[in-house]
């Protein structure tokens, strides 16, 4: 198993940050910006909790090395779901994350939340990544963990390039 701590940083109030994440439709054009292919909305709707879910589907980018592609199929879906509570008083906002990706023996996912910080905001993802594979998982896990680490960042580059623009 792999663990994954992320945090990032904008100058925007919490609340505009999950304005923007929250949204389907931004959900879709940043996947067709990390490289995800037929991005769509599969859910947008409010929990019962006043939360909210979105859940995206794209047919994934990412070209699996060598001994994947015996397990991972080629051009497999990705689903993604982000289901949000509602938010507290200070204006943070958390809720859960998770990713499946058709035919992979990997379980992905763990909490997120944009809290306020200072005159602005910090999102953090916390998770883990697990493969249940025996022999190659752990390679498996590794190359997973690196790919989630650096799509973060460039959304996060994306998320504050959008904010930014307003």
């Amino acid at each position: 198993m792999r663990v994954v701590e992320e945090e990032f940083r904008y100058d925007h109030p919490p609340s505009a940050v999950f304005d923007l994440v929250g949204s389907g439709r931004f959900q879709v054009e940043l996947l067709a910006e990390l490289g995800g292919q037929d991005p769509e909305v599969l859910e947008e709707s409010h929990t019962p909790s006043g939360g909210l879910l979105v859940v995206t589907r794209l047919r994934t980018g990412v070209e699996f090395p060598g001994f994947a592609r015996k397990i991972v199929p080629p051009d497999t879906a990705v689903t993604h779901t982000y289901e949000w509570g509602p938010p507290l008083a200070d204006g943070t906002v958390a809720g859960t994350w998770s990713t499946e990706i058709k035919g992979a023996p990997l379980l992905i996912g763990g909490t997120t939340a944009i809290r306020p910080e200072g005159d602005g905001a910090v999102h953090l993802y916390k998770g883990q990544i697990k493969a249940s594979v025996p022999v190659i998982g752990g390679r498996l896990e590794v190359f997973a963990l690196d790919n989630l680490r650096r799509d973060l960042a460039h959304s996060a580059r994306f998320i504050a390039d959008r904010l930014d623009v307003g």
